[in-house]
């Protein structure tokens, strides 16, 4: 994550001070307690929180021991360490946290105890957003109460796809351009939801696992026209499943079949064609950062690495070419 600490933009000042700490933690938990721990005055920690649409992103550097318990936490959550380690128990179910997998968590009872030197990053995830998620991608309502498997939590590995995702969020969050993309962020939440799925056990695993229904042709194309129409928006996969009256995971393994990719690569090709037209015409004024932004790439290195594999060119080529034509 680099030398800089995550969520920098979002720091909470004066967060040295347990009243600090306790009154972020109040507005995200109805019923909690804070123990601190032998010899500790108070909770010393540097605390980052963003909150999104469907995710809220904490971010931790603690420096003293201490206990939280809360007994009605209302969201899901899952941990990245980044140093040290610590205790979670959710419903009972106690498990260690350290820096090559995170702790889970489900609505309910919950407790954490980090070493002294602990350092992580922690996704909250909105219960109502996480299971309108699920009912897109199996074409149903979720009827039953979405529940996480732990029982086994050791013995699986973590799902290294939602911890990359989460570092290209909080990228995005830490750039040093002043407004993130809300067509990135909302991508990134709604990416950061689907790993959560399908990287973690639950009841509703073996339902995503089989074999989906596949969508007709003429339903690839919908939703191919509905991403050329919309390409400048948040594409989210309830939007894709409505307009081709289908699940997301039908529409992604017919995509797969017909097209050989998946939605959101037609989504990446669109955006790049979009981006290749601003930065070809010849009274444009955008910088290639303003380009990419509007295009909707938030980091301007991938999009580089991307547009030079579309067209093999960087974007500053294509940009360079058409001035030197405006001259002529």
């Amino acid at each position: 994550m680099g030398s800089l600490p995550p969520l920098r933009k979002y720091s909470i000042r004066g967060a040295s001070s347990r009243d600090a700490f306790t009154s972020m933690l109040a507005k995200q938990f109805p019923d909690y307690v804070i123990e601190l721990g032998p010899g500790a005055k108070e909770i010393r920690a540097q605390i980052g929180f963003c909150p999104l649409d469907r995710i809220q992103l904490f971010y931790g550097r603690y420096q003293s021991p201490f206990r939280f318990r809360a007994r009605d936490s209302r969201s899901f959550m899952q941990s990245f360490p980044l140093r040290g380690s610590g205790e979670a128990v959710c419903n009972g179910i106690a498990m260690m946290s350290s820096a090559s997998k995170g702790a889970l968590a489900e609505p309910g009872a919950i407790s954490f105890a980090p070493a002294p030197i602990y350092e992580d990053l922690v996704t909250s995830i909105d219960p109502e957003a996480l299971l309108k998620t699920l009912s897109t991608l199996v074409g149903a309502p979720a009827v039953r109460r979405l529940r996480l498997e732990l029982s086994n939590f050791e013995a699986r590995p973590e799902a290294r796809l939602s911890r990359g995702l989460v570092k290209l969020l909080v990228e995005e969050l830490d750039a040093d351009h002043s407004t993130p993309s809300p067509v990135v962020l909302a991508e990134l939440e709604q990416a950061i939801l689907v790993a959560f799925l399908f990287g973690n056990r639950h009841n509703y695993s073996d339902l995503l696992g089989g074999r989906p229904p596949g969508a007709a042709p003429w339903q690839v194309r919908r939703v191919e026209e509905y991403i050329e129409a919309n390409w400048d928006q948040p594409i989210t996969i309830e939007a894709l499943a409505v307009v081709a009256n289908a699940s997301a995971r039908s529409i992604f393994h017919s995509f797969k079949e017909h097209r050989r990719y998946s939605p959101m690569n037609f989504v990446k090709n669109v955006r790049l064609k979009h981006a290749r037209e601003m930065l070809s015409a010849r009274a444009h004024e955008m910088s290639v950062t303003s380009v990419a932004f509007a295009c909707g790439f938030g980091n301007l290195g991938h999009f580089a690495s991307d547009y030079k594999r579309a067209f093999g060119e960087m974007p500053s080529a294509t940009q360079l070419r058409a001035k030197g034509g405006a001259r002529c």
